[in-house]
């Protein structure tokens, strides 16, 4: 333990601080979401009375842990959102030290998973939209239970073989319980799980794929979704701001490659584009033909890379593709597109970076300075994260100076200071 402390520790108190410099501007941000207002009215009534959370079967199925998470803010932070972002920010940084973790598990090179690490922290592919609300907490630790399952689960699979009456597998099939906040996370994991054990299969000494501690994850997620279904609540949260239910068609694979696009080019319609540089506006005028050679490029790596390319690369592309698909749905209105979904995806896509930069300086070490030209590639997406994230906090900024938004504050601050004497008034 204290070996491992000494030798990882470092590197999680650098994505600490590599977090807090690229983004600890936005915690400054007054509250401007009316589902965050929500959010912390909800939590500043549940604080009068915890208890009533566990008055209900639902309750159970339906994100305990994220209702519990938001209580302990309140209870910490109260009309404070500066506090709620920061523990945002805190939680992508342990998700960011999860990624080394597990990346340095299947790579043989530890400077490769550090910069994964440091890329996934940046947010590169997913350019920072998750930390900019409260209620994005759900992604963020959905994301973190998702990556602390993976990283058991492959524990127990090198280090006891698969055992399903291991400490290591029973910590997993705990944390897994916990990842029932929604379906499609569920499920997903159950597909990258499945992946891992494909890809590696050789290197397991050839144990079956579908092993017991698969089929107990399997079972375990199938009872969660009939209690889910029976007393859960059932309005799906990946559309929290749309009415119409989500549906799967042949739109949806053409939303995977959007996504995808997205993460290579993080330029869609957008109030942004209004005071964007001229070269930025000619670049989007000329979308159609850079997604198109995008998509084709995009086919033909995911192709190579399952044919050619390592057990890891084949296991994190197959990742990119496994944790993207349940949100390709889409609403009848046509509802789809949505940055924050691109979080936990985006780990396949740093990785690939990482290894892509990594593999080529290697065949360039003889070359002096010249083998540090690849990591051009993984700074250059660094900074468009960057810039992309600064500008919409730029935006985000804007809109709680509006007249609405500082109304909205005043309202919450009016309904808080309301309701105690409200509940004790109805006693």
């Amino acid at each position: 333990m204290l070996t491992s402390l000494r030798i990882h520790g470092p590197v999680l108190l650098a994505l600490l601080a590599v977090v807090a410099i690229a983004f600890g501007r936005l915690v400054t941000t007054p509250l401007w979401d009316s589902l965050d207002s929500q959010i912390i009215f909800d939590a500043h009534t549940l604080s009068m009375d915890p208890s009533a959370m566990f008055d209900h079967v639902g309750f159970y199925f339906s994100q305990p842990l994220l209702q519990l998470a938001f209580l302990a803010e309140y209870h910490f932070f109260g009309l404070n959102t500066s506090g709620y972002l920061a523990v945002n920010l805190v939680v992508h940084a342990i998700n960011a030290f999860m990624v080394y973790m597990l990346v340095n598990m299947l790579f043989p090179r530890r400077s490769m998973a550090i910069l994964a690490s440091v890329l996934f922290a940046l947010a590169v592919g997913s350019y920072g939209r998750v930390f900019t609300t409260i209620h994005q907490l759900e992604s963020l630790l959905l994301a973190g239970l998702h990556l602390l399952v993976l990283y058991f689960f492959i524990r127990n699979d090198f280090r006891r073989e698969g055992r399903v009456w291991s400490p290591l597998f029973l910590v997993g099939l705990v944390l897994f319980l916990f990842t029932g906040l929604t379906k499609a996370a569920s499920f997903s994991l159950i597909g990258c799980l499945v992946a891992y054990k494909a890809f590696f299969y050789r290197h397991r000494a050839s144990r079956a794929i579908l092993s017991p501690d698969i089929l107990v994850f399997l079972a375990a997620s199938i009872l969660f979704y009939l209690g889910q279904h029976k007393w859960g609540y059932q309005h799906p949260t990946i559309f929290e701001n749309s009415n119409d239910a989500s549906q799967f068609s042949l739109l949806s694979f053409k939303n995977i490659f959007r996504y995808l696009n997205l993460m290579f080019f993080p330029m869609q319609q957008s109030p942004l584009l209004d005071t964007a540089p001229n070269w930025v506006v000619a670049v989007y005028h000329a979308r159609i033909v850079v997604r198109v050679l995008l998509t084709v490029s995009i086919v033909s790596y995911s192709f190579f890379g399952f044919v050619f390319g390592s057990r890891a690369i084949r296991f994190f592309i197959a990742w990119t593709y496994i944790t993207l698909f349940p949100f390709t749905s889409h609403t009848a209105s046509g509802e789809w597109l949505n940055l924050s979904h691109l979080y936990l995806t985006s780990l396949g896509f740093c990785v690939v970076l990482a290894a892509g930069a990594s593999g080529t300086s290697a065949l360039l070490k003889r070359r002096k300075w010249r083998s540090l030209a690849p990591y051009l590639v993984p700074v250059f997406f660094a900074a468009i994260s960057l810039g992309v994230a600064w500008k919409l906090d730029d935006k985000n900024k804007a809109l709680a100076r509006s007249a609405d938004a500082v109304e909205m504050r005043e309202e919450l601050v009016r309904s808080c200071q309301q309701r105690p004497v409200q509940i004790r008034e109805s006693r």
